[in-house]
């Protein structure tokens, strides 16, 4: 049995689903089939509830009633489908199949309340509704416009004015005056019967009409043709009176009082700039302030106005504000997505569930050991017999991978042309939007196999190539070198995959444990080390592991890691870095207190290279001198030491010898590296991707630091103390060796 034997037979998983919703997607066809594989979870339900409460609340209340919504919610959790589909429920005209799209929602509804109560809402307000897609509609000739303006244009268009702004606010003007039937009927003749409507948005055509026209109705204003084609439309209109004339022209138009306005894609528009959120701002001010509770504004994004949501590190400042413009918060929820994957796309027939039942109760422990992933409290779901019939070919690792991989790139893309969960779900089983083409399809395998890091990057390496470019050719360079199918490509894609989510460990581990190919097959780890390790040591392969990360960088970036590497160094730089570890390893000084009356102090000196050098309390009238040696050679200089000890001029000397540990040069070299590209290049104007990098090689130079002083407690509590001729084992007193410098005064 394959793979797409498993599935419900009365669903095909190759059949068409669209890359996202749309809300100009209106075609009955594809609106049909939107509405009836909707999934409305029980989160989504109870979504849909608390907005008609405030709605009706808000509509039959008055002026003063809050009118702003904020739905937000990771990208593909559904946001534009409830924001579309609450919207047209509202809208009486909006009908599919000649039945009103209330009903067609009403369905897919498992809670007869909320169907009762939506028909309730929808018949008390009926409302008209305009939406804007942000990513998708913006003016002609201006980049980033204000939202305020956007919106404006939009309404002028739903109003049947013409694209053209200069035509529109005639249009406006000629029908506020009771002119426009006159306007309309001479085009008419002069367009050889063509109507207005049919050339409005023509624009070498209309304007040479309309030029016209406008001189011989208002030659007050325009004497002749080449004065109305010279003005020059000015927009510095106040706000507020916009937004009056905006409401009062939709209000006019439709005979109905109730409007809702639906912006999606709010939060990524105007995340990068101050101005568009104030705007914005100004824009839910008005309307709340104008519309007399009768005019609403739902806004979506994948922001939250909450400070402590972990989606809130991408905000700015300004964008938190706007919560006190939209105190209507709706929070579409991640593990909805799941939820809704399952039910459209990833149900198994009758027959699969027990085929896959019997799988894992053969193989599903050692499943469990194969695919754990190490060092991340994230993607860790537990995998029972039901998650995994549920998913498969997925596991749950997989399917949360996914989720922040497109979060990921919809943060640094805008989302533009990104495919939803369940789309990207879809092409790696069937290769439905064909981006692999020639490949044998991830269906039609054996029953058993699973999805993977490798083919969740062949899926959606043009996705990750717009933002990371870099990555993806780090990938092409591997499989030059090894070949395409080799385990080195392999393992190349996974990294690559893994380097775009944010503190995830790319470690050897985890990608063998993304890289499983079947259920029952073995660990692919020792491949994968040793794949790893070739490909870190070939010159022509630009990867680099930082904080133990694998990870792929770009030309610059590996030109200032090859600088790095090639720093140079004096014996005193490393030294200087020892030392200053050891200070903070012995402050404070060790001390104790004697007959309950004087306070004794050690001061701290280190002996390296035959040179004594203090580090704290030189003036102290006891001094502890350390000492780290190899070993071989320990037995033979404590015995040294032990002499000296005894001398008179020593008399008020303790000897604390540590055994060397090889690995702490090897530290202090890299701590010395690390500092020294950040300090040499933190000044200058870099890209993101090189500030990363130094900032990284400064949080890996702290790092470092924190173990280059455990390894130094520990080598000097592997030692002795020794005093006087008599020798004490540091263990013996405490196992911290700062502890044990205390206890060793008293004693």
């Amino acid at each position: 049995m394959n793979i797409r034997e498993l599935f419900d037979p009365s669903k095909k998983i190759d059949r068409r689903i669209e890359k996202v919703i749309k809300y100009d997607s209106t075609d009955p066809e594809y609106l049909r089939q939107e509405i009836t594989e909707y999934v409305a979870t029980e989160s989504i339900e109870s979504s849909f509830e608390r907005l008609l409460d405030l709605l009706d609340e808000g509509m039959g209340g008055g002026g003063g009633h809050e009118i702003g919504v904020w739905v937000s919610g990771f990208y593909g959790s559904g946001k534009s489908s409830f924001t579309k589909y609450f919207g047209f429920a509202l809208d009486p005209e909006r009908t599919l199949d000649g039945k009103p799209f209330l009903e067609w929602l009403q369905t897919r509804f498992t809670s007869n309340t909320l169907r009762a109560r939506i028909a309730t809402v929808a018949k008390k307000y009926p409302a008209t509704v305009i939406m804007l897609d942000l990513a998708s509609e913006h003016l002609a000739g201006a980049s980033m416009a204000e939202i305020s303006s956007v919106l404006y244009w939009k309404v002028m268009q739903w109003a049947g004015y013409s694209l053209d702004k200069k035509i529109a606010y005639l249009q406006y003007m000629l029908e506020k005056d009771g002119k426009l039937a006159e306007f309309e009927a001479k085009i008419k003749e002069r367009a050889k019967g063509k109507s207005f409507q049919e050339i409005q948005n023509q624009p070498l055509v209309v304007k040479t009409y309309a030029s016209e026209l406008a001189a011989e109705l208002y030659p007050d204003i325009w004497p002749d043709a080449k004065a109305f084609n010279e003005i020059i439309v000015d927009e510095a209109q106040k706000e507020d009176d916009r937004v009056r004339e905006m409401i009062d022209l939709v209000q006019r138009r439709s005979s109905r009082q109730n409007i809702l306005l639906v912006l999606d894609e709010v939060g990524q528009y105007v995340l990068a700039r101050d101005d568009l959120i104030l705007n914005l701002d100004g824009l839910a001010k008005n309307i709340k302030n104008i519309g007399n509770g009768k005019v609403w504004i739902i806004a979506t994004a994948q922001q939250t106005l909450t400070e402590d949501d972990p989606r809130a590190h991408m905000n700015t400042a300004k964008l938190f504000k706007l919560k006190d413009r939209f105190p209507v918060a709706i929070d579409l929820e991640a593990s909805d997505i799941k939820e809704i994957c399952i039910r459209r796309l990833l149900g198994k027939s009758k027959q699969g569930e027990e085929v896959l039942k019997s799988l894992f109760e053969a193989k599903g422990q050692a499943l469990r050991y194969a695919t754990q992933l190490a060092n991340t409290s994230y993607y860790k779901s537990d995998l029972d017999q039901k998650t995994f019939c549920d998913l498969y070919p997925f596991l749950p690792q997989h399917f949360d991978i996914l989720l922040e991989l497109l979060s990921r790139l919809a943060k640094t893309s805008g989302g533009v042309g990104l495919r939803s969960a369940i789309k990207v779900i879809q092409d790696v089983l069937v290769d439905q939007s064909g981006v692999r083409p020639g490949e044998t399809l991830l269906a039609d395998q054996a029953a058993g196999n699973l999805a993977t890091t490798v083919v969740l990057y062949d899926t959606m390496r043009k996705d990750i190539q717009r933002s990371f470019q870099h990555i993806v050719e780090g990938v092409g360079k591997v499989q030059t070198v090894f070949g395409i199918d080799s385990v080195h490509s392999q393992t190349a894609k996974s990294i690559a995959v893994l380097q775009v989510l944010e503190n995830f460990p790319v470690s050897r581990e985890n990608l063998a444990a993304l890289m499983h190919p079947s259920v029952g097959s073995t660990s692919l780890l020792a491949q994968v080390k040793e794949a790893v390790e070739q490909l870190l040591t070939d010159p022509a392969i630009t990867l680099s592991e930082v904080h133990g990360s694998l990870r792929f960088m770009s030309e610059a970036v590996s030109n200032l890691e090859k600088e790095r590497l090639q720093i140079p160094w004096k014996l005193i730089d490393l030294r200087n870095i020892l030392n200053a570890k050891l200070r903070d390893v012995f402050t404070p000084l060790p001390s104790t207190l004697l007959l309950g009356a004087r306070t004794v102090n050690s001061g701290i000196k280190v002996v390296n290279g035959g040179l004594t050098v203090s580090l704290l309390g030189e003036k102290e009238e006891i001094q502890t001198h350390l000492e780290f040696v190899s070993e071989a050679s320990y037995d033979a200089r404590r015995e040294e030491l032990l002499l000296e000890s005894q001398q008179r001029v020593n008399r008020n000397t303790v000897y604390l010898m540590g055994v060397d540990d090889p690995e702490v040069q090897n530290l202090i070299l890299e701590i010395f590296r690390c500092r020294t590209i950040h300090n040499n290049n933190r000044s200058k104007t870099v890209e993101k991707e090189i500030s990363d990098y130094l900032n990284g090689q400064l949080q890996r130079s702290e790092n470092l630091s924190t173990d280059l002083e455990k390894r130094l407690m520990k080598a000097l509590s592997r030692g002795s103390f020794l005093f006087r001729g008599k020798p004490k084992p540091v263990s013996e007193l405490d196992e911290d060796v700062r502890q044990a410098a205390k206890k060793f005064l008293v004693v």
